[in-house]
């Protein structure tokens, strides 16, 4: 009994040590860039712990709100608001900040399709930590957040004229953005000087050679 204790406590021991020597050395020597995906069992560790969390704590309601024209308008107004920077217009998953971003921007029209209702609401209300997916619940009426559900759902099925409607909008804006850069380059075409603090250990002739 005595020997028994003595090598769970060993065990112990050790694996204290590994966590250690895990924490402060290993991990922080990984790729933890945006730009760079992680391995696979990163990936896969993480992917089980977020899916598991959502399906744990998400409500089973069904959206409340029925999807008529006037509530999928309202829906897309407050997509186009708070989400289209990362997502798209269309939910295609091209952000519009033209940045890298891991775990990579979810494709709305994807696989994000197969969360239920009550699973999408959770994930926008409360957002998931270390993604960029910011959470809306505390600031946010929850028709708000139906409404979006419902514009998301959309997503997935929209009308060729739909779709050509929203691509023109992507096009004008994208246009809009340009010339707005073009104008603050006219306006301010050089960049300004900037003026380099003084070595202290130099004396106050450094300052004008």
């Amino acid at each position: 009994m005595k020997k028994a204790s003595f090598n769970i406590a060993i065990l112990i021991v050790l694996a204290a040590i590994g966590g250690a020597i895990a924490l402060f050395f290993v991990l922080p020597s990984m790729n933890w860039s945006a730009t760079r995906g992680p391995g696979q069992i990163e990936s896969t560790l993480a992917g089980y712990i977020i899916s598991n969390w959502i399906r744990r704590n998400a409500g089973e309601q069904r959206n409340p709100f029925r999807p008529t024209p006037e509530n999928l308008n309202a829906g897309q107004g407050d997509f186009d608001e708070h989400c289209s920077g990362c997502h798209g217009l269309t939910g295609n998953g091209e952000n519009r900040l033209e940045a890298d971003f891991y775990p990579p921007v979810a494709k709305l029209t994807g696989d994000t399709q197969k969360w239920s209702d009550g699973e999408l609401y959770f994930i926008i209300a409360n957002g998931l930590r270390m993604t960029g997916m910011p959470g809306f619940g505390k600031k946010h009426d929850p028709k708000e957040i139906w409404g979006m559900i419902l514009w998301v759902r959309h997503l997935a099925q929209l009308s060729p004229q739909e779709k050509s409607a929203i691509e023109s909008v992507m096009h004008m804006t994208t246009e809009q953005h340009e010339k707005m850069m073009r104008m603050m380059h006219m306006s301010n075409p050089e960049p300004p000087k900037i003026r380099h603090p003084r070595n202290p250990k130099q004396g106050p002739e450094a300052e004008h050679r």
